[in-house]
């Protein structure tokens, strides 16, 4: 049964909804340097990432996400020509989401951060726990017992079903962030 979570930025301009559906996501925690800069471009370290420099994110379909309030904040980024879409809210740089260059692709990580929970029973009821901390070679300090030096092997059978089972049904569209197969925000390439 799937649920709806509330997602607000940090200043609240920003509002939206996200459609958990079973067994169509993956809660992640992101370790990698990317991930780390992208923090570190908004001035959000501290908000962002955990004490491994961790980001945790919620791996799951475009078609499940939505904004209600506030879409004229949303822009995005790019820490290199050829990397990932990283949106964020203008209004107070709270991040938002990871997705590819094109809008056909089925698949957007969601930031745990704007999800809306009472309590943490509720999260872990709606979203469980982290079921997979990639690139740990990249953790500011130690790298943690349960994650996995960079992205695991065993892992990439999952996502090819996640993203055929994506493409198959469509759940690219609708995309709050893309429109008519276009970004809603102009793409800034940072260094």
């Amino acid at each position: 049964m799937s649920k709806v979570v509330p997602l607000a930025c940090s200043c609240g301009a920003v509002k939206g909804e996200l459609n958990v559906v079973p067994g169509d996501f993956f809660h992640v925690a992101c370790l990698c340097c990317d991930c780390q800069a992208f923090a570190a471009q908004l001035g959000r370290e501290d908000f962002v990432l955990d004490s491994s420099g961790g980001s945790e994110l919620f791996q799951t379909y475009p078609a499940y996400f939505k904004i209600t309030e506030g879409a004229e904040h949303i822009r995005a980024l790019q820490l290199k020509p050829k990397g990932l879409f990283r949106w964020y809210t203008a209004c107070c740089n709270t991040p938002l989401a990871n997705t590819m260059k094109s809008a056909h692709v089925p698949f957007i990580g969601l930031s745990v951060k704007l999800m809306q929970f009472d309590s943490a029973a509720d999260k872990s009821a709606a979203i469980g726990p982290v079921t997979l901390r990639a690139f740990g070679k990249h953790a500011r300090g130690p790298m943690p017992a349960d994650a996995h030096a960079t992205f695991p092997k065993s892992f990439l059978p999952k996502i090819l079903k996640f993203m055929g089972k994506g493409l198959l049904l469509g759940k690219s569209r609708p995309s709050p962030l893309f429109k008519g197969g276009k970004p809603v925000a102009e793409i800034e390439i940072v260094s």
